[in-house]
């Protein structure tokens, strides 16, 4: 069961989006980029596309607000911790 709690509220999300909250806070402030989610959270055998990811990263954002996952086009993301 994965949860997170959102203004006080109990927000159940995806396992995968679970999985790249986790990746995303245990190297906050750096750069990932696709390929190295692709590589820490997807066997080969269900290895998604970059579309795939992008949708992952829109949730994620649409439930933690925007402005906490920072695109740099080309390069990766950034999950900002404050």
């Amino acid at each position: 069961d994965n949860s997170l709690f959102i203004d006080e509220k109990l927000v159940k999300i995806a396992q995968k989006e679970s999985d790249i909250l986790k990746y995303f806070a245990t190297h906050s402030n750096r750069i990932i980029s696709s390929e190295e989610l692709l590589q820490n959270i997807w066997t080969y055998e269900d290895m998604p596309t970059d579309a795939t990811i992008r949708v992952y990263i829109k949730t994620l954002r649409e439930l933690i607000g925007k402005e906490k996952i920072t695109t740099l086009r080309g390069i990766g993301y950034r999950f900002e911790q404050k």
